[in-house]
């Protein structure tokens, strides 16, 4: 079993000690999109910027995000996948959830006969995904 991460998944653990990621980690693989990392780094210089992280903090939840990122499969934002995510979906997702799951539709098609778990905390993406055929253990 492959296990996609959304980055809500990794930010809560980062930020929280959420340890539904936990659920991740038990599936053969993990991969994302490497828009992943991007919303990763990015909430975390805000948090530090708003105060929200001061300098301790915010090199210790780098850490763990690098730590994170040690173990994931980033997958590129192809032309085929900016393509997908530039069509319709079933219901109504944010632009970065459309580029997620563009990224998990195109990858599912690689694999022979692994299945493809959907991990997000996002309420859309995840009924995006339920209709689209994935399961998702989150929410």
């Amino acid at each position: 079993m492959v296990a996609y991460l959304d980055s809500s998944v990794v930010l809560r653990h980062i930020l929280l000690g959420d340890l539904a990621i936990q659920r991740a980690l038990e599936c053969g693989s993990l991969v994302s999109s490497e828009l992943m990392e991007i919303e990763c780094r990015r909430v975390l210089q805000r948090c530090r910027m708003t105060g929200v992280l001061n300098d301790v903090t915010y090199v210790t939840a780098i850490a763990r995000l690098n730590a994170v990122l040690e173990g994931v499969s980033l997958l590129s934002l192809s032309a085929a996948v900016k393509k997908r995510a530039m069509e319709s979906f079933p219901v109504v997702i944010k632009t970065l959830d459309a580029l997620h799951l563009a990224t998990a539709l195109v990858y599912k098609d690689t694999l022979l006969s692994e299945e493809l778990v959907l991990f997000s905390h996002d309420d859309a993406m995840n009924r995006c995904a339920a209709v689209l055929g994935f399961v998702t253990l989150l929410g």
